[in-house]
């Protein structure tokens, strides 16, 4: 059994990733753990679109699991991430994230993919907030 890799031709965290470069990330990831690498599934452009992760799932009872270029492939929403965690495991799979390193193979390795997201969303809301208290900052400067 092969592993299916998953791109992207949308923005991944804010920057144009080119698909080439994406698939080069996996294809040295699964060389480098010994895995068969199959062809990558490139996601649509349009924001929350899923459709080809959707029809991955569906096709994981011939595969080892999936090989994502990136934990930022995730869906957005906790209850989207949910059903597909468990649609892998349910289905005897894994998910590694090759750009991070990192795998999903049994439900206590959700909580570590999931305490990144978290820490990513709240650096995010963080620097936003700074860059908010900037612009106030000059703006009260200049009056």
């Amino acid at each position: 059994m092969g592993w299916r890799g998953y791109i992207s031709s949308r923005e991944i965290a804010g920057q144009i990733i080119p698909q080439r470069v994406q698939n080069l990330v996996i294809r040295n990831y699964t060389q480098k753990n010994n895995m068969l690498f199959l062809l990558s599934a490139t996601e649509y452009y349009m924001d929350n679109c899923y459709m080809m992760l959707n029809s991955l799932q569906e096709e994981l009872i011939n595969l080892a699991g999936l090989v994502f270029y990136s934990l930022d492939l995730l869906p957005g929403e906790w209850k989207r991430r949910k059903q597909l965690y468990e649609t892998i495991l349910s289905k005897e799979c894994e998910v590694h994230f090759a750009l991070e390193e990192l795998v999903i193979a049994r439900g206590e390795q959700i909580s570590l993919i999931e305490d990144i997201l978290s820490c990513r969303t709240i650096a995010m809301e963080a620097e936003n907030g700074i860059e908010q208290v900037a612009r106030a900052s000059l703006l009260f400067q200049e009056t």
